[in-house]
């Protein structure tokens, strides 16, 4: 296997995580440290650790230290114009089967 093969299936695998997304999110509009990041997930400061390494690890993310504090910040914006894009695509691959699921709620709250 192929060194770009390896970091492309690690790439993939980073942003496999809903914790990781949702950090992603989160840092898209602004800088965040651990401890805020923390508060915002309601998540333990190890768990918030280990998913900011993995970011950091490929390359995702990116931080800058004030006073002993390290705020996190997208790396590269493209990432998240890839996140967007996928979930594009994964909305237009499910649209029968979410039309389908909002149709059979609609029904749930209509009937008596």
């Amino acid at each position: 296997m192929s060194e770009l093969r390896k970091f492309t299936i690690e790439f993939l695998k980073a942003l496999a995580d809903p914790v990781r997304l949702d950090i992603l999110y989160f840092l898209e509009k602004r800088k965040l440290s651990s401890s805020e990041l923390q508060k915002e997930l309601d998540r333990s400061q190890s768990t918030i650790s280990k998913h900011l390494n993995m970011l950091v690890e490929n390359n995702l993310i990116d931080f800058d230290k004030k006073d002993n504090v390290n705020y996190y910040k997208i790396k590269n914006n493209e990432v998240i114009k890839l996140i967007n894009t996928i979930t594009a695509i994964v909305l237009n691959v499910n649209k029968k089967r979410l039309k389908d699921l909002q149709d059979a709620d609609i029904h749930d709250v209509l009937s008596p």
